[in-house]
């Protein structure tokens, strides 16, 4: 099934998340490093619709160059101040910052209402683009503007189609096992746990639309209890509030981007095949 894929891209400050400004070594990241991981993903022949502000429209443009793009050019500091102000009242408060371990209070997602902000817009994004028409295949994706590192990413394909079930969200985790209940989920959100990718999440329109609504349920949820996190912590709780809705396909423990050469309708080597089949 052909599948568009809906990204985006903000600068929020990373490439001065330096050591030397009193951060981990981990989470620096120019924007320059963005594009270059972006310009693996952009190889892909798929309809793409990108969501980046107007600095960057140019610089998107000549990196895909003739392939299928929509660029939506949108201001996140007017649309979506009022949310980031209410993100950063929480990171602030003492009833917050509480819950979270010292060892992960250097991690964004309980210091930067900018990164908590841009990982919880990826569903809004997605349902942007369908409802003004930019869609118009069996499948949407979201694929993080970063996430092919390398071009070893895309496994060797042009485009990338795949036929996951058009009744489910397809969720794809970097762990075997989780089960999912309100302690785990909680834990999971305040020691920075990951189970869930935020990188990948693919599912037919209508299914993407219900999604998209769950998401903003929860958010609300999360926020009425002075909780924030970043996309995995808030699709954690929407896999426990309505399981049903979703497809997890366990990528292999810690392979977070085994994505594109585990799902694409291509022949895998007999290694991977027996692998995806014993569900490793």
């Amino acid at each position: 099934m052909s599948i568009t894929i809906i990204t985006a891209f903000f600068d929020i400050g990373r490439g001065s998340w330096s050591v030397e400004n009193g951060h981990p070594c981990y989470l620096e990241r120019s924007t320059e490093k963005y594009f270059k991981y972006f310009s693996n993903l952009a190889h892909l022949e798929n309809h793409m619709v990108i969501f980046t502000s107007t600095d960057y429209v140019a610089k998107i443009k000549a990196i895909r160059k003739d392939k299928p793009t929509t660029i939506i050019d949108i201001c996140l500091d007017k649309k979506f101040y009022a949310c980031k102000q209410a993100i950063e009242d929480i990171q602030k408060s003492e009833d917050f910052k509480k819950n979270i371990g010292a060892e992960q209070l250097k991690n964004p997602e309980y210091w930067s209402a900018e990164y908590v902000l841009v990982t919880n817009l990826k569903s809004y994004f997605v349902k942007k683009a369908i409802k003004e028409g930019f869609v118009n295949s069996s499948l949407a994706a979201w694929v993080d503007f970063g996430y092919c590192r390398n071009l070893k990413t895309l496994n060797k394909i042009k485009a990338w189609n795949f036929s996951f079930s058009l009744e489910k969200v397809h969720f794809f985790s970097i762990k075997k096992v989780f089960d999912i209940n309100q302690e785990n989920v909680n834990y999971a959100i305040f020691n920075n746990q990951a189970f869930i990718i935020g990188g990948v999440i693919v599912a037919a329109p209508e299914k993407w639309l219900a999604f998209s609504n769950l998401v903003y349920q929860c958010q609300i949820d999360m926020l009425n209890q002075h909780i924030v996190d970043d996309d995995q912590g808030v699709y954690l709780t929407t896999l426990l509030k309505e399981p049903e809705l979703f497809e997890i396909h366990y990528l292999g423990e810690d392979q977070w981007f085994d994505v594109f050469k585990l799902f694409a309708d291509q022949q895998l080597d007999i290694i991977d095949r027996i692998k995806k089949w014993m569900g490793f």
